[in-house]
């Protein structure tokens, strides 16, 4: 995984010799959002948009220009969400935010502050386009117990209006349920770049606490219907015991 994670050494979210040293035992959410978004740039439309929806927990209309890390100023605040996609959807340019979590717990009203400035701010860093932004989702990817009461408020947020996102558009997805999704779309893929993403990016994830997961039980058969008789009277011989011969131990002080 060292390889795909220099959007994170680029952005100056890590430093190569804490990834040569350190990334195996300890990965950081920033790594983590290099290795399995940065990527997907190199794989095909097609392929890129099956691994996002994957990791979005929903299905995307279409391709998807990935954004890693881009930097908004709002009315009074600011956000640097981790992903952000820009796709189309029914002729209009459309955008779904992803927040990658890796035990650490949601910053104060960060989710909804996401939302606001990438619908309604101004995009300082990354190169998205100016102007009002149509947020169809928003995804914690790496969803933790702590994360449920956050989250609870987001869904009740959107449900009010906040920033145009439907209430169905909040997803939540742990880091276990991802593993699995993966793998089950790995023995799906036949574009050869999807597969080999798939399998890697499952193999990494399985290899975490927070991502290891048993995989499905595998098919049971049964044995064919057959029929057994036992005589009650056979007696069974015992094999030969030999006899201990008599011993004293006598222990004084």
């Amino acid at each position: 995984m060292i390889t795909v994670m220099f959007d994170a050494v680029i952005a100056k979210k890590a430093k190569m010799e804490k990834i040569l040293h350190d990334a195996k035992r300890n990965p950081r959410e920033d790594l983590v959002t290099s290795s399995l978004f940065g990527v997907l740039r190199l794989l095909s439309p097609n392929a890129r948009q099956a691994a996002l929806s994957v990791l979005c927990d929903h299905p995307l209309p279409s391709d998807a220009n990935i954004y890693l890390w881009p930097f908004f100023v709002g009315q009074g605040e600011s956000a640097e969400p981790d992903v952000v996609l820009e796709f189309v959807k029914d002729g209009q340019l459309s955008f779904w935010i992803v927040e990658v979590k890796w035990g650490a717990p949601l910053g104060a009203d960060q989710c909804a502050r996401e939302i606001r400035t990438v619908a309604h701010g101004w995009c300082r860093r990354g190169g998205l386009p100016a102007g009002e932004r149509r947020v169809l989702g928003y995804t914690l990817l790496g969803a933790e117990p702590q994360h449920q009461l956050a989250l609870a408020d987001l869904r009740l947020a959107a449900s009010n209006g906040l920033g145009g996102v439907p209430a169905e558009g909040i997803r939540s997805l742990e880091w276990a349920t991802a593993a699995e999704n993966l793998r089950i779309l790995s023995g799906e893929a036949d574009d050869p770049g999807l597969k080999s993403w798939l399998v890697m990016s499952a193999d990494f994830l399985s290899g975490q606490p927070q991502g290891s997961v048993l995989g499905s039980w595998p098919t049971m058969k049964m044995p064919l219907e057959g029929s057994f008789i036992f005589d009650d009277e056979e007696v069974f011989a015992l094999p030969n015991i030999t006899a201990l011969p008599s011993t004293r131990f006598d222990f004084r002080e």
